[in-house]
């Protein structure tokens, strides 16, 4: 299947359309799923559960995002990614509303589970609508920019979720998720640059849908690419240095949520900035030096582990990777959507995502 020949003019990286598709939607969601972060645990807890088992809540999520990726890709081919976009926010919204009424912890794993589907979903709409409609020379900072929003909202999200619960109980955030939710779909159904559907080719024009080794095979350098720096990116995305942190230092939730705040507020301005350097310099020219920075700084934390350096030279390199990190943002997902084709642009993402 492909989608359709009408060709759409580049989407702008500063413009009205890349504002109400991409940014305000993005933050948005990010906002909500910032609103339920701190209220997650405290649920599962009321359940009266182990910590080993509660953590489960975090992994539903994860796992979703896992298994919706694939699945996701083959829906924006064979539906179009406006209604992949649509049923993302849509799924969401209904898990949310629905853990409220969660009177069972499998329950509220299951839901987890399908929030996760279904916020990857919604991110895999996007990067397809901006893989095919924004230029090379934009789209690197649109996708940048676009996880940029996301590290906003994640920055003002459990701020605003603390309020909440203090105010109206501990369901209230997931009621204001499931509205923020389909607040975002306001501008799916304002911009029209997300009504591209999929075109079936007549037989007779010989057309057939590529197979996963065609489009794995010749892009399989950058698969490579894409796992290494995913390894690379790892212990400081899943945040294992502050599990470090608790354990080495004996930082308590307020520091370390001081960490996480202070980690927010560095990675947002520089991912904007590398977003605008990956336009003008190059993918290389902003991945290698990026990398490069992730490399020395975790040397750096490996060794203050080894000789045990003072909390205080810990946080100053656990903020120098953070900041290296922040470089490589986006960059990945970028280079994805540079090199999809455009005959199976939603089954690569689905496993480019994967």
């Amino acid at each position: 299947m492909l989608e359709s020949r009408t060709s759409s003019p580049s989407t702008k990286a500063i413009s009205f359309q890349a504002l109400f598709s991409t940014y305000l939607p993005a933050l948005i969601f990010a906002l909500g799923a910032g609103i339920v972060l701190p209220v997650v645990p405290t649920l599962a807890k009321s359940f009266a559960v182990s910590f080993g088992v509660a953590s489960g809540v975090i992994t539903a999520f994860l796992i979703g995002n896992l298994a919706g990726s694939l699945p996701a890709g083959w829906l924006i081919d064979r539906f179009g990614r406006r209604w992949v976009m649509i049923a993302g926010p849509l799924l969401t919204s209904a898990s949310a509303f629905l853990t409220v009424f969660a009177d069972t912890f499998v329950h509220l794993i299951v839901l987890r589970f399908i929030s996760g589907i279904a916020a990857q979903m919604w991110l895999m709409g996007r990067l397809a609508a901006i893989s095919h409609s924004s230029s090379p020379e934009q789209r690197g900072r649109q996708v940048s920019w676009m996880f940029g929003m996301d590290n906003t909202g994640k920055l003002a999200g459990p701020v605003l979720g603390g309020v909440i619960v203090s105010a109206w109980g501990v369901h209230t955030p997931f009621i204001a998720y499931a509205a923020l939710a389909l607040i975002a779909l306001i501008p799916m159904f304002l911009n029209r640059e997300t009504d591209v559907e999929p075109v079936r080719p007549k037989k007779s024009q010989g057309k057939r849908t590529m197979t996963i080794r065609e489009i794995v095979r010749p892009r399989l350098v950058y698969f490579a690419v894409a796992l290494f720096a995913g390894l690379t990116r790892g212990p400081l995305q899943a945040d294992l240095l502050h599990l470090y942190a608790a354990f080495e230092y004996h930082l308590g939730p307020a520091q370390i949520g001081l960490l996480a705040t202070g980690a927010a507020t560095i990675t947002l301005p520089i991912g904007f900035i590398a977003g605008w350097m990956m336009d003008h310099f190059g993918r290389k020219g902003t991945m290698v030096p990026g990398f490069a920075g992730v490399t020395i700084a975790m040397l750096a934390l490996a060794a203050s582990a080894y000789f045990k350096f003072q909390l205080t030279t810990y946080v100053v390199l656990f903020f120098a990777g953070i900041a290296t990190q922040a470089l490589t943002g986006g960059s990945i997902q970028t280079v994805g959507a540079d090199v999809a084709p455009p005959e199976a642009r939603g089954t690569f993402l689905g496993l480019w995502r994967f």
